[in-house]
């Protein structure tokens, strides 16, 4: 059986297990205390010596590290990575939005205010990667205005691997209801069967 590392409040960990739960594929999780140090055992480390969940033990052993690297090894050859390659490379577009224009400015928000309460310490900080994060809303917002998912009328791991920190932009200090395409995109995942929530006992 595949085992995934993961991490209580990581978004990240959470793009892999909701791919995992769509497929109904059976893992075993172990959540790991990052705060307690857990994620910089030697153990761990020889998964990932960067010291950074998620990560997913194949049935042979191997690690594979990068949430969306993970994603696409997991949606091979099912609906959730389009087999034409056109249509992945609109998957892939996506991917490399997520890493490189919305991730850090949603995750690290979110921990500064709600997971760490340092959110004053950072005001600074936290301004400046609001004010770059709404270039990602917006740009999210343009597309789903015009499709129900971000490469059509499915829902793919482009559209998994955005939702997590979109999802829980407030607990960042972020209003997402001047995005009203947003807030329905947000609302058609977590209605297809086999959603779960970040926590499992999560109202």
């Amino acid at each position: 059986m595949i085992t995934l590392y993961d991490s209580r409040q990581s978004g990240n960990g959470w793009k892999v297990r909701l791919l995992l739960s769509f497929l109904n594929l059976p893992f075993e999780r172990k959540v790991l205390d990052l705060a307690a140090g857990e994620a910089r055992t030697l153990e761990f480390l020889r998964l990932n010596p960067l010291a950074r969940v998620p990560v997913l033990v194949l049935d042979d052993g191997t690690p594979l590290v990068e949430s969306n690297a993970i994603l696409i090894h997991l949606a091979r050859d099912t609906p959730w990575l389009p087999s034409t390659p056109r249509e992945q490379s609109r998957v892939l577009q996506w991917l490399f939005f997520e890493q490189f224009d919305h991730l850090r400015y949603f995750a690290r928000p979110r921990y500064l205010v709600s997971i760490a309460r340092l959110g004053e310490k950072h005001a600074d900080e936290i301004a400046y990667l609001r004010q770059i994060g709404q270039k990602a809303l917006a740009a999210l917002e343009t597309r789903l205005a015009c499709t129900p998912f971000l490469t059509g009328g499915h829902c793919t791991i482009a559209d998994i691997a955005l939702f997590p920190y979109t999802s829980m932009a407030e607990m960042g200090g972020y209003d997402l209801r001047p995005h009203p395409s947003v807030c329905g995109w947000i609302e058609r995942i977590r209605a297809l069967p086999g959603f779960i929530p970040l926590i499992a006992d999560s109202p």
